[in-house]
């Protein structure tokens, strides 16, 4: 059997981008069966000889996989031969991720040129999860299962309904595909794409195309959905919710409120939100390690996460920095919001306004992406209007965006430029409130190296924007190699980077300069080591900044460390660390420990963290002696089947030598997904407030039309 199995008409050996294959369509569908017997599949494309990404050379372990369409599904199958290694299968409920696991991934790109890309994982148990570069919520309905081997092969068949992507409306299309896997034990990518200039198995502009896709264009529509909710909370802090950057706020619970999605063609969708339910933003990103600069939140709010991408639209390079004019965890709690976004074309656009209490806010973003993504050109907007907290009066922010990157996919060399500028009620002088960036260099698989100039003005400080640092204006170096180990030495991997900048302010004198360098190194025994080294001096004006510049002085943020990791990217990683220097005023020492395992149905993690602040009287006079903080945390959880779990997170901070408020917090919840894809969420307390919340939260999602997310 297993001989027929591999006897199919052939593809190449692993390819790359300028390859193109000719889809199959089956007038049978594959029988579901994991066992793959079916003749069906020997009639499908066939790609072999899977190259490892991770050493740079031939897969050890052998993967076939087979691909056919019929006018509703496209069916995958996919043998992955592993005698002799070990299988990792740990994960055991849907759409919760599948990452550490042993598992193949099959990746589309129905756009061609990046801007429309999907994903969909598999374990050899048969969880599965799935990626939508459009949404972070995509989560749609479909199949997967598997059969492992008494040999400790396994097999995974998918069938993935053309309804849950979204593709041009086109009768004959032309898509780029990759099947790529992951070898747990040994924390090895295996991909069929694969380029010696790629600098990730993900980067679609590095799959081949699949061409001659014939379907009609209501299969690849996405049906109209939404999710009416209604929620009923209880308890004495029922009414403390977080708003997007982590503070909690008194709000009158929202009992019902609906998200939608209507597509308006194949590729482009109307996205409504009426009374966004707050409840469900409440992340632990707690963190007691003090910042150099102003905190970055990650966005997890369904109506700002679907679509990111074509708002947030320009390309460009950040080095040592970030630079987002539209960063919506700023926006905090809103009533309603509107969008329009996707793809017509090469073209990706985006429309949004959204609005609540004293705000009303817009943005929009345009891009355009050449299919051998070469060359990139973006717009953007953002137009905030609020009500200032300190006067009472109504004030706006403009913000507009323009960049164009370009890049030889052959010989790596690229070029970006990028400009922002900011306007409205509180900048006074527009030649002072814009943001440059121009760089140049090359990227490859080993690499890469980079110069850039940035120029980023004092009055430059969008409302609704996020930036490390502004009144900067200066250069910057980057470099960066990685290597891989003799085949038959104890040294898998390495990498070495480092880079440089110094940034003055108007004035001329030295407001940011920069050293940093790190090096790390993986061995075959799953032990990777890394260490760093960064000096950083910031000044700061304690009378007056731009432009008088008065009480200028500097303080250090220096640091250097290491790290030692054991199974990292696996069910059961150990990482430690531990990092020291003379950081903003005080000498600061950070330990952290972390470790999660799995035991079948039941998940365990562990965070120890320490910060220990010694004063430095020579330099910084009367700063405490000895302050601390310290911060314990875990996590319990259970699942039932692969669509219902449970978790218990415990939270303790002790001590005033950190970033967080010390307290001790408990967090309960219990999620059940349904088949018809309606939600049940029943939790108490908060993961993310500095102690315990007295609030109990009961939330039923009624879901109607396509799939979550699509």
């Amino acid at each position: 059997m297993l001989a027929a199995f591999l006897l199919a008409c052939p593809a190449r050996a692993w390819v790359d981008r300028t390859q193109s294959f000719a889809a199959v369509k089956t007038a049978t569908p594959p029988a579901l069966d994991a066992s793959l017997t079916d003749p069906v599949w020997q009639t499908g494309l066939k790609m072999t000889d899977f190259f490892n990404y991770t050493t740079r050379q031939p897969a050890k372990n052998a993967t076939v996989a087979y691909l056919l369409y019929d006018d509703k599904n496209l069916y995958v199958g996919i043998h992955c031969a592993q005698a002799g290694t070990a299988i990792v299968a740990a994960q055991t409920v849907d759409h919760s991720g599948v990452s550490t696991d042993d598992h193949v991934a099959f990746q589309i790109d129905t756009a061609g040129n990046g801007s429309r890309t999907y994903e969909f994982r598999a374990n050899p148990k048969g969880i599965h999860d799935e990626y939508s570069s459009e949404n972070a919520r995509y989560a749609p309905d479909w199949t997967s299962i598997a059969k492992i081997f008494p040999n400790g092969d396994y097999n995974i068949m998918m069938v993935i309904p053309l309804s849950d992507i979204r593709a041009e409306s086109t009768p004959v299309q032309r898509w780029r595909l990759d099947v790529a896997r992951l070898v747990a034990a040994t924390n090895d990518e295996y991909t069929w794409a694969y380029d010696p200039t790629q600098t990730s198995i993900d980067n679609s502009g590095n799959w081949p195309f699949l061409t001659g896709i014939q379907i009609a264009a209501r299969a690849t529509r996405p049906r109209p959905h939404a999710d009416v909710y209604g929620l009923a909370s209880a308890g004495s802090d029922r009414r403390l919710f977080q708003n997007g950057i982590g503070q909690f706020q008194d709000n009158t619970p929202r009992s019902v409120g609906v998200d939608l999605t209507y597509p308006i063609t194949n590729s482009l969708a109307f996205v409504g939100t009426l009374n966004p339910d707050f409840s469900n933003v409440e992340q632990d990103q707690t963190t007691i390690a003090p910042q150099e600069f102003q905190r970055q939140y990650s966005e997890y709010r369904p109506f700002f996460s679907q679509g990111a991408q074509y708002i947030n639209s320009l390309p460009g390079v950040n080095v040592n920095a970030s630079d987002i004019p539209f960063y919506t965890p700023a926006i905090g709690i809103f009533n309603h919001g509107e969008k329009i976004e996707g793809t017509i074309g090469r073209n990706s656009i985006g429309l949004l306004n959204v609005g609540g209490n004293g705000f009303d806010d817009a943005a929009m973003g345009y891009s355009y992406q050449t299919t051998d993504q070469s060359f990139d050109a973006g717009l953007e907007a953002v137009d905030a209007n609020f009500i200032d907290p300190n006067t009472g009066n109504r004030v706006h922010d403009d913000v507009r965006g323009y960049a164009l990157v370009s890049e030889n996919p052959h010989s790596g060399v690229l070029a970006v430029v990028k400009l922002q500028t900011d306007t409205g009620s509180f900048v006074t002088d527009a030649a002072q409130a814009q943001d440059l960036n121009i760089a140049g260099g090359w990227q490859g698989a080993k690499g890469l190296v980079l110069a850039a100039y940035r120029d980023i003005g004092p009055e430059y400080a969008p409302a609704l924007g996020f930036i490390t640092n502004n009144d900067i204006r200066g250069p910057q170096l980057f470099g960066q190699y990685n290597g891989v180990g003799p085949k038959n030495g104890f040294v898998k991997s390495y990498s070495v980077l480092g880079g440089i900048d110094r940034f003055v302010d108007r004035s001329g004198a030295a407001h940011q300069v920069d050293t940093f360098e790190n090096y790390s190194v993986t061995f075959k025994n799953s032990i990777s080591a890394t260490y760093g080294n960064t000096t950083s001096e910031l000044g700061f004006y304690n009378v007056a900044a731009f432009p008088l510049y008065i009480g200028r002085q500097y303080l250090p943020f220096n640091s250097q460390g290491f790290g030692l990791d054991y199974k990292d990217g696996t069910p059961s990683p150990i990482d430690t660390s531990y990092t020291w220097g003379p950081y903003g005023g005080v000498f600061l020492q950070q330990m952290v420990v972390s470790t999660s395992q799995q035991f079948g149905v039941y998940g365990a993690s562990l965070d120890y963290e320490a910060t220990i602040e010694k004063s430095m009287p020579e330099s910084f006079p009367g700063t405490p002696a000895l302050d601390s903080q310290w911060l314990r945390r875990v996590s319990l959880t259970r699942s039932f089947g692969k669509n219902a779990s449970f978790a218990l997170g415990l939270r303790s901070i002790n001590g005033n030598g950190g970033f967080a408020l010390p307290g001790s917090t408990l967090a309960l919840s219990y999620h059940q997904r349904f088949r018809n894809l309606d939600e049940l969420f029943v939790d108490y307390g908060s993961p993310a407030y500095f102690q315990t919340l007295h609030r109990l939260v009961v939330k039923f999602v009624f879901h109607t039309g396509g799939g979550t997310g699509s």
